[in-house]
């Protein structure tokens, strides 16, 4: 019975250690999101060039590197949930002072829940491109594709959501950005599957859209 003893206090212990880190990944995943909101709104505030870049992929970062780590798929999905809610607290605290501060973007309550629905779905993809399966580079290659079609609209004259002065410089950061997604989050052949799912998204996006 000895063995069998410590053997189950082991998993206990085991199962306790896992849900406290999976409760620690939660807690962190809010409280950086609201850290990075609150920097997001003096920047947005200060009317910082920097702000075109910082928002919103800082907290496309965010939600990649919370669904990355994430113990499970469901996991994944609240932490990017609770890591997209943490900057929306701290940007909708920031229009107490400033009404005019933009909320991640968005110019209404439509486009900002395509926002925050958008950057979950980022995170989830994230998490789900740690597969070393078809399904992994599918997934990985997909996150990559809708990180480049965001960066487009921002960077390209003409894009839904152009930004003056994004382009030429900052596409080159944007470009960079999905490269370094494609290298983190897929190995080896992978990576290159990967590019080619992301580049058919981005060539059917600017063939149709």
């Amino acid at each position: 019975m000895a063995p069998l003893e410590r053997s189950f206090d082991y998993d206990c212990a085991e199962l306790d250690r896992r849900q406290r880190g999976i409760v620690l990944h939660m807690v962190l995943s809010l409280v950086v999101g609201m850290l990075l909101g609150s920097l997001g709104a003096v920047l947005s505030h200060a009317h910082n060039p920097l702000d075109s870049l910082y928002e919103p992929y800082a907290y496309v970062l965010l939600v990649v590197v919370a669904g990355y780590t994430a113990a499970g798929l469901g996991w994944a999905a609240l932490s990017c949930a609770l890591a997209t809610f943490g900057p929306l607290l701290s940007l909708l605290a920031a229009t107490l002072f400033d009404p005019g501060t933009m909320v991640l973007g968005a110019g209404s309550a439509a486009a900002m829940n395509v926002t925050v629905a958008t950057l979950v779905v980022i995170g989830v993809l994230a998490h789900l491109a740690r597969r070393g399966t078809l399904w992994g580079d599918l997934a990985g290659g997909v996150l990559a594709g809708l990180v480049a079609i965001d960066g487009l609209d921002k960077a390209l004259p003409g894009g839904p959501e152009y930004v003056p002065g994004f382009w030429p410089w900052k596409t080159l950061v944007v470009g960079a950005l999905v490269l370094g997604l494609l290298v983190t989050t897929r190995p080896g052949w992978g990576r290159a599957r990967s590019a080619a799912v992301a580049l058919a998204i981005v060539a059917a996006c600017t063939a149709f859209l």
